[in-house]
């Protein structure tokens, strides 16, 4: 899905998923959207296969923008959001001015008649660049990500996510629904668009820099052709020896191409101002300084555009659906298909028996989540000290016990073992207590190896990390002091899963119920923390 598109859809998938009663985009007009998007969307498949299908992937894109259309009329700071979310190209434009500006600005610095053959304003830019090519060279030899923060690239990604902060601030004085949507929307968006983002702000680093040397060209050529101009040089500590190994090192690439002979030494002495005089035709010097720019800023910089420019179309041309999309995505595919896909979720727990209630719980949470009829293959636990064979159990044949849960909402197991791998399942999900403390050398080499497992072998499986506050929390039952904790305990889990690149999702899997407010939380938080290998890259 194309980066632009996805955006779209993103942004619907936010408003909706916060927007429950429909104040935002009623009710009405989504079953429209999705009944007129399914009519331009010949062959639509009944079943959301993982990855969605084109055909999937266009409905979801026609019936967003069908929603956005109207959103539009009713809601401007929709379009404001959007706009910024993509980069701001007036911000673009208003940079190249500038640079163009200050770069004509430099060919005047002196305010005299005279081109310096020197050229201080040419040697300082050249200098500057020179640093800069240094510096991105060790920053790409050694770590780009080191780069990225401290380059002005990212100040311009984390200047545009500032703008749209301010934005939703605005904003929740009018309307309070479309803020939380809007809100969630520039939450999940940022991950994504950060890296095209960087890619933008870098292009137009590179660009500004060429702009600069082009209008310091442009004000030489504008002086010399309105004014009549002489050419020279003069200096406290060079003399016409220095001066000449300096001009033949600075001008000498450009003299070669352009066949105008560079001065000898008694020329040069000639152009040297005195009291008395000196100097000469400024011509062939303005070209040797244009040509010279041409050589070591613009051309350099220009290459470095094409290169920003061809990862931005990279990027952007097939974006991979983020994993907390996919739910969503796959529900509304069903729910115009004939919905009879059952899927199979390879659950994993670790240093924790699930309990009935437990088990139910998380079904009906993955049901909601994953937008499709499940059936959970439950592996034994893992325990402690197990871990190192984690890889051998995802590679193994027998996946466990299925699950599912009934109508009545009693969880039932079927006996036999299943057959299949990590790899065969299409969703996988490891299952971890509140109660426990997370511990790197237990918790930490599951969470790694069964996330590089799924790398390695399933990149389009989604993994999801659920902590269970359960056994916390029967545990804690009577505890005054246990309130205070609990956002204590959720935050330490959090922060340690992502340390591994994952979200945790953290839930109390015997309190949710089906179609209550606790399974809705429960699953937005859910979908926030899928992952998919693709999100690595």
């Amino acid at each position: 899905m194309h980066q632009r598109a996805l955006r779209t859809v993103m942004l619907i998938q936010a408003i909706e998923e916060t927007d429950r009663l429909g104040e935002v985009i009623p009710l009405a007009d989504r079953a429209q959207a999705s009944r007129t998007a399914l009519r331009e969307s010949p062959g639509l498949p009944t079943a959301a296969t993982l990855p969605l299908s084109r055909q999937s992937e266009a409905f979801l894109v026609r019936r967003a923008e069908r929603l956005l259309e109207r959103l539009r009329a009713r809601s401007p700071a929709v379009v404001q959001v959007l706009t910024l979310a993509g980069g701001l190209s007036w911000v673009g434009r208003a940079i190249l001015l500038i640079a163009f500006m200050l770069g004509v600005s430099l060919s005047a610095l002196d305010g005299s008649r005279r081109i310096n053959i020197l050229a201080f304003p040419l040697i300082g830019l050249i200098a500057w660049n020179l640093c800069v090519y240094l510096i991105l060279l060790l920053g790409w030899m050694r770590s780009r990500h080191s780069l990225v923060r401290v380059s002005p690239a990212s100040t311009y990604e984390r200047w545009i996510s500032a703008r749209i902060e301010g934005l939703l601030r605005r904003s929740t004085r009018f309307n309070v629904p479309l803020t939380s949507g809007l809100r969630r929307f520039a939450g999940d968006w940022r991950s994504i668009a950060q890296p095209v983002l960087v890619l933008r702000g870098k292009r137009l680093f590179h660009l500004g820099a060429a702009v600069l040397a082009i209008g310091l060209i442009a004000g030489m050529y504008v002086r010399g052709i309105a004014l009549r101009y002489e050419a020279g040089w003069e200096s406290t500590f060079l003399g016409p020896r220095s001066v000449q190994v300096l001009i033949t090192a600075l001008y000498g690439p450009a003299a070669a191409l352009s066949t105008i002979p560079l001065p000898s030494s008694e020329q040069i002495s000639r152009l040297r101002w005195t009291a008395v005089g000196g100097g000469g035709d400024a011509a062939p010097w303005i070209h040797l300084i244009a040509l010279t720019a041409v050589l070591y800023i613009v051309l350099p910089r220009l290459l470095a555009v094409l290169v920003a420019n061809f990862g931005i179309w990279r990027r952007s041309r097939r974006s991979p659906l983020p994993a907390s999309l996919l739910g969503y995505a796959r529900a509304l595919v069903l729910s115009v298909g004939d919905g009879t896909v059952r899927e199979v979720v390879r659950v994993t727990p670790y240093a924790y028996e699930l309990r009935p209630d437990s088990l139910a719980g998380l079904e009906r949470l993955l049901a909601a989540t994953c937008g499709v009829s499940l059936s959970l293959d439950l592996l034994e636990p893992i325990r402690y000290g197990e871990e190192d064979g984690i890889a051998s159990r995802l590679a193994g044949a027998t996946a466990g016990v299925r699950t599912f849960v009934a109508d009545s909402g009693r969880t039932i197991l079927s006996r036999e073992p299943v057959a299949g791998n990590a790899s065969t399942a299409d969703w996988n999900v490891i299952v971890m207590s509140l109660a426990a403390t997370p511990e790197v050398e237990n918790h930490g080499v599951l969470i790694a190896a069964v996330r590089d497992w799924l790398a390695q072998h399933a990149s389009a499986t989604p993994l999801l990390v659920v902590i269970d506050e359960a056994a916390y929390a029967a545990r804690m039952k009577g505890d005054a002091a246990f309130q205070a904790r609990l956002p204590e305990r959720r935050t330490l889990w959090r922060e340690f899963v992502a340390g591994y690149g994952l979200r945790a999702c953290v839930a109390d899997l015997t309190q949710i119920a089906s179609g209550g407010a606790s399974e809705i939380e429960a699953r937005d938080a859910a979908r926030a923390a899928l992952w998919t290998a693709s999100e690595r890259a």
